[in-house]
């Protein structure tokens, strides 16, 4: 079994146990497991072979011989032995947006349903009503929901697609015939859903490249073959198209297969092919089609062209602009590294501070601080920073925005922090009014200084909940409140157009990892490319400021 299959047998048992409404320490330790396999640098079978599984950090006895066992016969008898109690199919049906542990377990008891068909069924018959504690707003839930998935089925998040394409990438590029080769498409874009995974290659003799494609281990079905082009199914099922071109077209292919349908109608209408041959970049291209470089991710025919016509394009935001994360957790709460292992790997990052931003006490499951492990944390803080030269590490929290639109912690607690990032955990399914203003009041709280991914989307799993943005927008203003652009791809949340709609605002941005482990910190790339996508230049982002003029901003 590979780091993936067995992170994602840890988790399923962490469900099977919530639902079971096990111990939540049993829960969190598979939990926090499922992300120290995931978070490997290496094959865990190396760790296997070593004698060293014990050692990952987050592996206690027990999940140890499990994944022995995982190793060893590609299957878990305790896994096993949990779902013969609770049917498989109830993990599936915790995929909908907005259905938890809970509700599921609801549904199961009183119905007996355990697949997301006959969920879908009840639903549209008015069955869940009729169960108590659940009503109308639930079943609508359902439905959106299995809408939703159905909607992005065959769709891939970047998190999971970019790491695919450039394995590919790097596959493709090995072949002796390949002269190039680049990813291109939306995933090139960085689009948090992807529909395929484009790659352009040029060389001379197709054949023999098609034949060098045919061979990658990765690749599960083809079902399209051309003159200049070749496509099918890879891992996950997601689709691929390789695209065949003559080196001297190539860079002039880059800028057409890179670019959203509208850019590419927009930017080669009337644009003779033969005067694009022979280019050797794509600037130059660019520049045969009367346009300034536009950057890859602002590709969309969205007002770049006419900039980039103009020479008025704005420098986006870059990785070496970022100074800081100030969103990341430890094993203090649900992270799988120590304080120490974060600013290690911030400082190898080339950052010059961090955040140390756990959880607050109402998620318990998380392993959530009291005022007392706060305290003791920051005393922590302290110490390490005597260490340290030349970084500084923040004292932080993630705070929970309580139903009302209180927080989790008094001001007077929040007041001795450096950095307070407020952020919905609970209470999705609150109407559009309520979510609003529940937002707003944690806004205007002196003591927020960033709110945590805004939108609460996990992407093909979880919608956004209904927000009235201009007003959050405005409020953020008007208050000096930041929002998070939360890089953790799964989330990206707040998304490339409210980003663009909060630089109209004035509204300022942290790009953060949500780091949960040390080798988490570089998805602070997925967020970057979110920010570009939105428009995003450095002035923009409070993180990309020198340590100094972020603490005024903190502050003010």
């Amino acid at each position: 079994m590979t780091n993936r299959e067995i992170a994602r047998t840890l988790d399923r048992i962490a469900d099977i146990l919530q639902l079971k409404e096990e111990n939540s320490f049993k829960v969190r330790a598979y939990r926090m497991a499922a992300n120290s396999i995931y978070n490997l640098d290496e094959d865990i079978k190396v760790y296997y072979a070593k004698n060293r599984i014990a050692e990952i950090p987050g592996i206690g006895k027990t999940v140890s011989a499990n994944i022995i066992e995982m190793l060893e016969k590609g299957s878990s008898d305790y896994y096993m032995n949990l779902i013969a109690d609770i049917p498989e199919g109830l993990l599936d049906m915790l995929v909908l947006p907005g259905l938890g542990h809970k509700t599921v377990k609801l549904i199961y008891d009183h119905l007996g349903i355990s697949n997301r068909e006959d969920l879908l069924k009840a639903a549209q018959e008015q069955q869940i009503r009729k169960i108590p504690g659940l009503g109308a707003k639930t079943e609508y839930n359902i439905i959106k929901g299995m809408e939703l998935i159905n909607q992005n089925r065959g769709k891939a998040t970047l998190g999971l697609s970019l790491p695919m394409a450039i394995e590919f990438r790097n596959y493709l590029a090995d072949c002796p015939q390949v002269v190039q080769a680049s990813i291109v498409g939306s995933v090139r874009r960085g689009k948090s859903i992807v529909g395929d995974i484009d790659i352009l290659l040029c060389g001379y003799d197709f054949a023999v490249i098609k034949s060098w494609v045919i061979a990658y281990r990765g690749i599960k079905d083809l079902n399209r073959q051309e003159k200049d082009s070749i496509g099918g199914q890879l891992d996950y099922g997601i689709n691929f198209e390789v695209i065949l071109v003559h080196p001297d077209s190539y860079y002039a292919a880059v800028v057409w297969t890179t670019g959203s349908k509208s850019f590419r109608d927009q930017v080669f209408n009337g644009v003779d092919p033969s005067a694009l041959i022979g280019l050797h970049s794509e600037q130059t291209v660019m520049q045969k089609l009367g346009l300034d470089y536009i950057p890859p991710e602002i590709r969309e025919d969205t007002g770049e062209i006419e900039l980039a016509r103009q020479g008025n394009l704005p420098v986006l935001v870059s990785r070496q602009d970022v100074k800081g994360d100030l969103h990341m957790h430890s094993d203090w709460s649900d992270g799988g590294s120590s304080i120490e292992q974060m600013a290690e790997s911030c400082r190898q990052m080339g950052y010059t501070y961090m955040a140390i931003t756990d959880h607050s006490k109402s998620l318990p499951i998380s392993g959530g601080l009291n005022e007392e492990r706060l305290l003791a944390q920051g005393a922590l803080v302290d110490e390490i920073n005597t260490r340290l030269n030349g970084f500084k590490v923040l004292k932080g929290i993630e705070v929970d925005i309580l139903k009302n639109g209180e927080l989790d912690f008094s001001n007077d607690t929040l007041s001795k922090l450096d950095v307070v990032i407020a952020s919905i955990h609970s209470h999705f399914k609150l109407d559009k009014e309520q979510q609003t203003e529940r937002i707003i009041k944690a806004i205007k709280n002196p003591q927020v200084n960033i709110i945590g991914h805004l939108t609460g989307r996990l992407l093909n799993r979880r919608a956004p909940y209904e927000i009235d943005l201009p007003r959050i927008l405005q409020a953020a203003a008007e208050h000096n409140v930041a929002l998070e652009i939360n890089s953790h791809p799964d989330r990206l949340d707040i998304d490339e157009f409210t980003a663009r709609k909060a630089k109209d605002y004035g509204v300022k941005i942290a790009i953060n990892s949500d780091a949960h482990h040390h080798n988490d910190l570089y998805m602070v790339d997925y967020g970057i490319l979110t920010a570009r996508r939105g428009w995003l230049q450095a002035d923009d982002i409070i993180n990309c400021r020198e340590l100094s003029r972020l603490i005024k901003f903190l502050k003010e």
